[in-house]
């Protein structure tokens, strides 16, 4: 299982991530993926967006995953640890 920061909303977005957004659509939990570089493409699934975004981070060279929250209650922990530190494994 893997370890991805927690971005608070309102929280700098760091320039040396993939960031993931989790949020609420047209009744179903999805995620959008975007980087430095790469810009968010259709909404997905949460395990395709974190599986996205490991082969964004690692083709990039980018350090880790952020993941923000629309709501704190649409984090499943199947999907992984969100950790409050900016060292996290993945």
């Amino acid at each position: 299982m893997s370890d991805y920061q927690h971005l608070r909303l309102g929280a700098r977005i760091p320039w040396d991530a993939v960031i993931v957004t989790v949020r609420r659509a047209l009744g179903r939990t999805v995620a959008d993926v975007a980087a430095v570089e790469y810009i968010a493409d259709f909404p997905m699934p949460v395990p395709k967006a974190l599986a996205t975004a490991a082969v964004l981070r690692d083709n990039m060279g980018l350090k880790r995953i952020a993941v923000r929250l629309e709501d704190e209650k649409l984090w499943q922990p199947e999907w992984g640890k969100l950790s409050n530190s900016t060292e996290v494994s993945q």
